[in-house]
């Protein structure tokens, strides 16, 4: 027998568990009224844990308060800096692999494809690619720092689901809100403003977000409202000061990085 959908039956199972009883009570919802069949199943998934989301959310809460909120400064402060410095450790690692590449590349094709690789550029040579992998793991990292707010659910990790579209469920104000998070405002192009606009307005409460504001907006939708930088942070009590200063770390130490090998 299926058990009953509730927050307080999905907080007492494991992850696979609580994926496998979203899938069956999913299957059961009517999305005769979405004419594109790539939405159906974000559909789906939204008034799942729409329907769940508030108790699910109280859960949490608790939760903080017994181990100690994170809404205090000192211990935001010790955790934005674990997930920054780890995330620098490991972007060096990769980037003295990349930069290891590039050298036997040189060395076994002496035949130069460019004026970077004619010269010997290796900082020329890689800048494009190296500031690529940054912008999209930097990504990620905003979703993993914003995860520590008791205000956020990320779904693939409470739940084991990707929701297409979607990265962070968020309550704010008694409301539960389904937010697609990029770094900057004008991070998407124009394909990818549409699916955007698609993915998000088959929700209740769509939010837009850039991490940071800076830049221009690139996406504008009259039904999806957008916020940026600290306005984004505060709603999910985190302080944006101390986020800011930690990126700035975290970045100015991985540009030492790239110079250094570079210069090697």
């Amino acid at each position: 027998m299926v058990s009953q959908l509730s927050a307080e039956t999905l907080i007492s199972l494991s992850v696979e568990e609580r994926k496998s009883l979203i899938l069956h009570h999913a299957s059961l919802i009517d999305v005769t009224h979405i004419t594109d069949e790539d939405l159906h199943i974000p559909y789906k998934y939204g008034k799942i844990i729409s329907s769940i989301a508030q108790g699910y959310f109280e859960y949490q809460l608790v939760q903080d308060l017994q181990n100690g909120t994170i809404l205090e400064l000192d211990k935001q402060y010790q955790s934005i800096s674990s997930k920054t410095d780890q995330f620098t450790d490991n972007f060096i690692e990769w980037l003295k692999a990349d930069f290891q590449n590039q050298s036997l590349l040189l060395d076994s094709h002496p035949k130069p494809k460019n004026l970077f690789e004619l010269c010997g550029a290796k900082l020329l040579m890689t800048s494009n690619s190296v500031t690529r992998s940054l912008s999209t793991k930097m990504g990620r990292l905003w979703e993993d720092i914003a995860n520590l707010s008791p205000y956020i659910i990320i779904p693939e990790i409470e739940f084991g689901i990707k929701i297409k579209g979607i990265d962070l469920v968020i309550l704010s104000q008694d409301k539960i809100l389904f937010a697609q998070i990029k770094t900057l405002k004008g991070t998407l192009t124009g394909s990818q403003r549409s699916r955007a606009k698609k993915e998000l307005s088959i929700h209740e409460n769509p939010l837009f977000i850039s991490a940071f504001d800076l830049g221009e907006w690139t996406f504008n939708d009259p039904q999806i409202p957008r916020l940026a930088g600290k306005e984004f942070w505060d709603i999910i009590y985190i302080n944006y000061d101390l986020l800011e200063d930690r990126v700035k770390h975290m970045l100015q130490t991985i540009d030492r990085a790239f110079a250094k090998l570079a210069a090697q």
